[in-house]
C-alpha cells in the first residue's frame, strides 16, 4: 500500500497561507493540463509567471499545452482535445497576456469545483472587471468564492468531465442576429455549462493578484512642465 502525503497551502480572505495535509491510501493525484493559446510569441512576464507556477506544482503532473491560432476558440478546443488524449483530470486555461501567482493552480484545486477561476479587468479605460456574478451583483462588490453567470477564460480551471456533458465545439462564438453583437467564446461556454447543470465560481481574492498585460503609448507632453 502506498501512502501519499501532499502539503498545499490553504488561503484565507487576507491572503495568508496555512498548510493542509492530504493523506490517502493509493491516492491518485490529479493530472492538470496547463493550456495557453497564443500567437507565435508570448509576453516575457507571462513566461516568467508560468515558469513560477510550474515550479510550484510538484508532485502534481502538469503537462503543458500550447495551441497557436489566430482564432482563440479553435485554440481552446484543440487544447481540450490534447488534454483528453493525455487523460487529464483538469485543464487550466491561462491566457498568454496574463500574470498570476505561482500558487494559482493549488488555490483553484482546493476549491474542489468543476469550474473555477479568477477574473481581471479590461485593458482599456474605464478598465471594467470582466464577468458577471450569478445574482447580477457587480463583481467589484463580490467577496470570497462567488458563483458567476459569466467568467473570462484567462485563468480558468475546468474538470475534464464537464466536456462529456457538452457537444463539440466546446468553445464557440455566437452572433445576435438582431443587434449584430458577437458574444465571446468564454461567455458562450459559461452559458452552455450552466445549462448542462454546472456552476461557475470565481475566487475574488485570487482575482486581486491577477494582472492583464496591456500596451501603453507614451508621448512627450506639449507642456514641458507636465
Amino acid at each position: 500500500m502506498l501512502r501519499v502525503s501532499v502539503y498545499m497551502g490553504r488561503y484565507d480572505s487576507f491572503g495568508r497561507t496555512w498548510p493542509v495535509r492530504l493523506d490517502s491510501m493509493n491516492a491518485k493525484l490529479p493530472k492538470v493540463a496547463i493550456c495557453f493559446p497564443s500567437g507565435d510569441m508570448v509576453h516575457a512576464d507571462f513566461a516568467l509567471a508560468l515558469a513560477g507556477l510550474c515550479n510550484s506544482t510538484p508532485p502534481l503532473e502538469t503537462p503543458i499545452i500550447n495551441n497557436k491560432s489566430s482564432i482563440v476558440a479553435i485554440a481552446r478546443n484543440n487544447g481540450i482535445k490534447r488534454a483528453q488524449e493525455l487523460d487529464s483530470d483538469f485543464i487550466l486555461f491561462l491566457d498568454s497576456d496574463m500574470v498570476f501567482p505561482r500558487t494559482t493552480l493549488h488555490r483553484l484545486l482546493l476549491h474542489r469545483k468543476d469550474i473555477v477561476g479568477a477574473t481581471y479587468t479590461k485593458r482599456v479605460a474605464p478598465y471594467s472587471i470582466l464577468g458577471l456574478a450569478r445574482d447580477s451583483t457587480p463583481v467589484r462588490d463580490a467577496q470570497g468564492l462567488t458563483e458567476m453567470r459569466h467568467l473570462p477564460t484567462g485563468c480558468l480551471l475546468i474538470r475534464m468531465a464537464v466536456f462529456k456533458a457538452l457537444s463539440e465545439p466546446y468553445f464557440r462564438f455566437l452572433n445576435d442576429e438582431k443587434t449584430g453583437e458577437i458574444m465571446g467564446e468564454d461567455y458562450v461556454f459559461c452559458d452552455r455549462a450552466r445549462e448542462a447543470g454546472f456552476s461557475i465560481w470565481c475566487d475574488t481574492t485570487l482575482s486581486q493578484e491577477i494582472g492583464h498585460i496591456g500596451q501603453q503609448i507614451y508621448k512627450v507632453p506639449s507642456d514641458p512642465r507636465e
